[in-house]
């Protein structure tokens, strides 16, 4: 929470919240009792790697966690109030797979996200896929992924056993890449750096498309059941068909098929 000098709007005055949910991080390093590593917050915008982590193996929210929380709000908002070209219906499907969807271990009873939040962190498909109006927030949002989504990825495995000597260039390109993005990661003023300069970026139009869309979502999507059957050739082959190849002479598989012994 914060609010501006009347006298000096460049002055900002703020005040801290939540006090209940803070965590003195040198007891974290410590490895004091008191440092619980409660999970906080609305559990659809939590850091991949906690929601991921195993529930018996606790895991201390930190800072780049609440800035990958900030980046899945954020997309969150975009899909749902900004203009973009999905239908209602894909819409509704993406919101449910990258957000919403969790499954239970019916051995264990543990329940855990499905596979559409890691997939659209490493990729940048759902941000395609939408293509946002606001050339602002798609560039936030392409940024922010492209950082953060190295907290998840790993060039060794990709590139294992793989000898080639075009592709061990690239390897080591990914390499240093990756260990450059993280470094951004852990500096503080690296989201409000990259804030203040898309919004002073005068080649980008803020004032079009910045109005709110209340986008139709549709009934949430349910599995697929199981007692999909397939067709017959009956039905691959309508009775029209059956009477026209009967008058011309010829037949279809159905008209073949000999009947009970």
């Amino acid at each position: 929470m914060f609010k501006r000098d009347k006298g000096n709007r460049d002055k900002v005055q703020g005040y801290l919240i939540d006090w209940d949910l803070s965590l003195d991080l040198a007891l974290v390093d410590a490895g004091s009792a008191e440092a619980q590593p409660e999970r906080t917050g609305t559990w659809q915008f939590l850091a991949i790697r906690l929601l991921e982590s195993d529930q018996g193996e606790p895991v201390v929210q930190d800072r780049i966690d609440d800035v990958e929380s900030f980046y899945h709000l954020l997309l969150w908002m975009a899909l749902r109030y900004t203009a973009h070209t999905l239908t209602p219906w894909n819409l509704t499907v993406l919101l449910h797979q990258n957000f919403d969807a969790s499954y239970q271990d019916p051995e264990t009873g543990e329940y855990s996200i499905g596979n559409a939040r890691s997939a659209n962190m490493e990729s940048d498909s759902l941000i395609k896929k939408a293509c946002f109006a606001n050339a602002g927030i798609e560039l936030v949002l392409q940024r922010m992924r492209r950082v953060l989504c190295e907290r998840y990825t790993d060039p060794k495995v990709s590139f294992k056993n793989d000898t080639d000597s075009v592709t061990q260039c690239l390897h080591e390109a990914v390499e240093v890449a990756r260990e450059a993005y993280l470094k951004r990661l852990e500096n503080p003023q690296w989201l409000p750096d990259l804030l203040r300069e898309v919004l002073d970026n005068k080649e980008i139009d803020w004032e079009a498309n910045r109005g709110r869309v209340n986008h139709k979502l549709m009934k949430p999507p349910k599995f697929a059941t199981s007692n999909l059957k397939r067709k017959t050739e009956s039905g691959l082959h309508p009775e029209g068909s059956r009477k026209v190849s009967r008058k011309s002479g010829t037949t279809t598989p159905q008209d073949n098929r000999s009947g009970p012994n």
